[in-house]
């Protein structure tokens, strides 16, 4: 009985042809939580009051109804959409942050396609430029580094799944991109160990005459790893790696002579 009299009410709404009463309905059902209930009305108003004092609220309301709808999507074309149709709006700077804490409720995890992780973190840099003095910009900050250290563990895990599937020269380079674009990564000593393994498998794996070469990309891989962690984990099978190198060197040049 309570669904159908609820029911009714909403149709009652829905079919009336006051708008100042379905205006105040649409805003009611927002400050009630009630989105599902505004999203129709709002769909209804914003092509009529366009260009009118009662646009900004009704674009406003439209945009954190998707929001909290959890539509993400959608509210992150909605919240710019405010910002483009209202630039000097007291509500610019908030639905501009909205816009990016979508792509940030959008990132998924690391193993993932990171496109929204991207987006965030370039619309969470732009509103902290923009808005140096907002009482959003530290959240953008945490943010910010948050999704950079999903963008820099995807990174290290692509790098080490082309070890571990055998695409050494592939393991290198990702490696090396890795450690240029997360110089500070907490994975660093790891990524120079799985460089010196990576190193040595592709010279195992190469023609002869790329072997000498890549041996010794080897030794000097080490040696980068062992300086910046003479007391790691990794050192003695680095260590064992070094042996096994200078081997196939010596025997390389035995070749020679």
């Amino acid at each position: 009985m309570l669904l159908f009299i609820w029911a009714c009410k909403h149709n009652k709404v829905l079919k009336s042809t006051d708008l100042t009463f379905k205006y105040e309905m649409a805003n009611k059902y927002f400050e009630d939580e009630e989105y599902y209930k505004a999203m129709p009305l709002l769909e209804e108003l914003i092509p009529i009051y366009r260009g009118t004092e009662k646009a900004e609220r009704l674009f406003y309301i439209y945009a954190f109804s998707e929001y909290y709808l959890k539509d993400y999507i959608l509210a992150a074309h909605r919240f710019n959409t405010f910002v483009n149709n209202f630039p000097f709006s007291k509500f610019t700077e908030e639905c501009q942050f909205m816009s990016a804490i979508c792509h940030y409720k959008m990132s998924p995890k690391f193993s993932l396609d990171q496109t929204d992780t991207y987006t965030a973190i370039d619309q969470l840099g732009v509103f902290s430029r923009q808005f140096p003095e907002s009482q959003f910009v530290d959240s953008s900050y945490v943010m910010m580094d948050e999704l950079r250290k999903k963008l820099e563990e995807k990174s290290f895990r692509v790098s080490k799944q082309y070890y571990r599937i055998g695409r050494y020269k592939a393991a290198v380079t990702s490696l090396e991109n890795t450690l240029i674009d997360y110089p500070d990564t907490k994975y660093r000593e790891e990524a120079l160990f799985i460089m010196v393994k990576s190193y040595f498998e592709w010279a195992e794996n190469s023609i002869d005459s790329k072997k000498e070469d890549r041996y010794s990309n080897t030794k000097k891989a080490y040696f980068k790893f062992a300086a910046a962690y003479p007391e790691s984990d990794f050192s003695k099978e680095a260590k064992k790696v070094l042996e096994e190198t200078e081997e196939e060197l010596t025997k390389l040049l035995a070749k020679k002579a």
